[in-house]
Formats: structure tokens, sequence, C-alpha cells
């Protein structure tokens, strides 16, 4: 995993690209504490979290395609074929 910083708010996680459809994000406190979306109240319990922050999937997007975090497996998964 790659430390990377949200270019939005600043806040600092850690991130690895294993494809274009997939990144795994580790949250810590004081990241979870510095961003807008994922610290606001999100989706079903009251006080859970939301599970994600479009402001940092845009940085992840952006650095991606920079080659600053590295997609493991860059090759987009296939579309299936249905027959009909």
């Amino acid at each position: 995993m790659r430390p990377l910083q949200c270019t939005e708010c600043g806040a600092r996680v850690l991130v690895q690209k294993n494809s274009w459809e997939h990144t795994s994000v580790q949250w810590d406190d004081a990241a979870r504490a510095r961003c807008r979306e994922i610290g606001s109240a999100g989706p079903g319990r009251p006080g859970a979290p939301r599970k994600g922050c479009s402001a940092l999937t845009a940085s992840i997007t952006l650095a991606a395609e920079a080659g600053v975090v590295p997609v493991r497996d860059p090759d987009p998964v296939p579309t299936p074929v249905v027959a009909h």
C-alpha cells in the first residue's frame, strides 16, 4: 500500500490499486477526521460512517493515471458476452 493525500481535504490514507475496478483504502482516525465525506453520517445505522469519498476516489484515479499509484493488473475486466 502507498500513502496518498486527497487533493481536496488533505486526508492521508494508504491506497492499493489491484485493478482499475478494485481499490483498497486504509483510513486512520486522523484521515477520517479531516475528510468532509467519510466522517459525515451515511446511510444505514445512525452514526455509521460513509463507505467512501468521491473526492478521494478522484484523487486515487488521478494518481493511478499519472503512475504515482501503480495498478497491479492494468487490464480491464472483460465484458461478458451474452448469447441471445
